[in-house]
């Protein structure tokens, strides 16, 4: 995996990446998703059409993949200036949305 993240540029790829990492969250753990969809996602946005299927992926699986809207949404807050510059603000705010409101810990 290591390999493929350090030499992979073909989006299609990267997008299945993206969602082998949502549909196995569960199985692998939080921090090892959010590790592989925050490194996938900067991989892809090194391109508009990249950036933009980024966008439309994470949409598209906090939607389908049940659990992944409510990750997205803690690491999003969580960690704000670290997923800024990968996810877009149309993108967060959707996913928010998707999973509810929060209640505080």
């Amino acid at each position: 995996l290591d390999l493929l993240l350090a030499h992979e540029q073909d989006p299609a790829v990267l997008d299945t990446l993206l969602r082998a990492a949502a549909d196995g969250a569960a199985r692998r753990g939080e921090e090892p998703t959010r590790e592989l969809v925050h490194r996938t996602g900067l991989l892809l946005v090194r391109t508009p059409a990249g950036a933009t299927g980024f966008d439309r992926g994470l949409v598209e699986l906090a939607r389908r993949v049940p659990g992944f809207a409510t990750l997205m949404a803690r690491w999003l807050a969580d960690s704000p200036d670290e997923w800024a510059g990968v996810v877009g603000p149309s993108t967060r705010r959707v996913i928010e949305n998707l999973a509810g409101p929060r209640v505080p810990a």
